[in-house]
């Protein structure tokens, strides 16, 4: 795919030739002639949502809550009424999977520091070899219900509430099949996925790497906003981010910022460099030379300032979907980088808070309804579960044909 200045040969989703992107953009007589504040927002973001991961990552005291053995004990205890109330899981709640206050308010202060705060934390403590899978799938939306009750639609066909992240590559007839970036061993550059809070539960963890990255994208906009106004002008412009869907065709802007000064980003070049031999998707025009750099200095700035989150098998992580990006590093590949098989399995929940949701600008709100809206003609929300994977539990035995879909990764 060729545009007028750029010839684009073998951009991937995971990662840039940088030698395909000219340099047209960096002459500091064309960058002062761009208006160095965007209209609609702030010179600087300011806040414990602006950060760098090398700062982040002395804080670990204050941004990892432990559970005790008594929390523990609770939450068992918490898994075993739900079991006893015979309720479908789409049931689960805070009233339905109830905790001691005090454990319910640890969780809440988790919410308030993921829309009010940094837009992190990581609860810790869970031990997924004491249940089953299902009973891991019960645990892990049971304690998010108590951090944000609302989930919201994964997939395409705005069924599926879970999502189980594992490889498949190795799975027969995988290599002839359009798999996300999120289902395969290979590295996953920064993005974000669609809604309010994205929470991983990690039941199990790769031999060597898959590390998940995070990054501020109000420290990366503060960045630009010195050094390329230009750019952050272009990302405040109409993408379409969501591949393979018909949502907002006509596109979206990146860069939005709320009544109260909050940024909001919602990026993914999925799309416009499309993933492996797949392509990016013919119905978007080419991107430009500037959408290409923009994009490359994105990734570049996410990877300085960015985050790995420390793991231990159980973990949960409560990432802000719209302050923060996220990435995974490669795992279980041999020294060629070909996919060994792997225990790593993550189960994803999209989640959202009523009481602490950030009002998002009007350009978004398709996100909300897609996600967390009617999905029936009488206007009910029927939802989907899939609690293990085992093959008779999924459609074709494989994970992505029914998870990921309305997601970047």
């Amino acid at each position: 795919m060729a545009t007028a200045s750029v010839q684009v040969r073998s951009l991937q989703y995971h990662s840039f030739n940088n030698r395909d992107i000219p340099n047209l953009y960096s002459s500091p007589d064309k960058v002062r002639n761009i208006q160095a504040k965007l209209d609609g927002f702030p010179s600087q973001y300011v806040g414990e949502r602006v950060w760098s991961g090398s700062d982040m990552a002395l804080k670990q005291n204050e941004w990892i809550a432990t559970l005790s053995q008594e929390e523990q004990n609770q939450i068992l205890s918490a898994l075993r009424h739900f079991q006893s109330l015979n309720l479908p899981p789409a049931s689960i709640s805070p009233q339905t999977f109830p905790l001691p206050q005090a454990l319910s308010n640890r969780l809440r202060k988790i919410s308030q520091d993921i829309h009010n705060g940094r837009g992190f934390s990581i609860l810790r403590g869970l031990r997924p070899e004491l249940f089953t899978d299902e009973e891991n799938v019960l645990v892990f939306a049971g304690v998010s219900a108590h951090v944000a009750p609302r989930r919201g639609f994964q997939d395409i066909k705005r069924e599926l509430i879970t999502c189980h992240v594992i490889s498949e590559e190795l799975k027969p007839g995988a290599s002839e099949q359009k798999l996300r970036p999120a289902f395969t061993n290979g590295p996953v550059a920064f993005h974000t996925d669609m809604g309010d809070i994205l929470a991983l539960y990690a039941m199990d963890l790769p031999e060597a790497g898959g590390g998940t990255m995070i990054a501020s994208s109000s420290k990366i906009y503060n960045e630009l906003a010195t050094s390329r106004p230009d750019l952050l002008e272009e990302l405040t412009q109409k993408w379409t981010f969501c591949q393979s869907q018909n949502y907002e065709l006509d596109g979206t802007p990146l860069l939005n910022n709320t009544v109260d000064d909050k940024l909001v980003m919602q990026y993914s070049r999925l799309p416009v460099t499309g993933f492996r031999n797949e392509g990016p998707n013919t119905a978007l025009p080419p991107p430009s030379p500037k959408r290409l750099e923009a994009m490359e200095r994105i990734e570049s700035l996410a990877w300085k300032h960015g985050l790995e989150l420390p793991r231990e098998r159980g973990d949960i992580a409560f990432i802000n979907n719209f302050c923060l990006m996220h990435a995974r590093k490669a795992f279980d590949t041999d020294p060629a980088g070909n996919p060994l098989p792997s225990k790593r399995h993550l189960v994803k929940l999209v989640l959202q808070d009523p009481e602490l949701m950030w009002k998002i600008p009007e350009s978004l709100g398709w996100i909300a309804e897609q996600l967390f809206g009617a999905n029936t003609e009488d206007g009910q929300r029927v939802e989907k579960w899939q609690l293990s994977i085992k093959p008779e539990s999924l459609p074709d035995g494989m994970i992505w044909v029914a998870s990921g879909g309305t997601m970047n990764g």
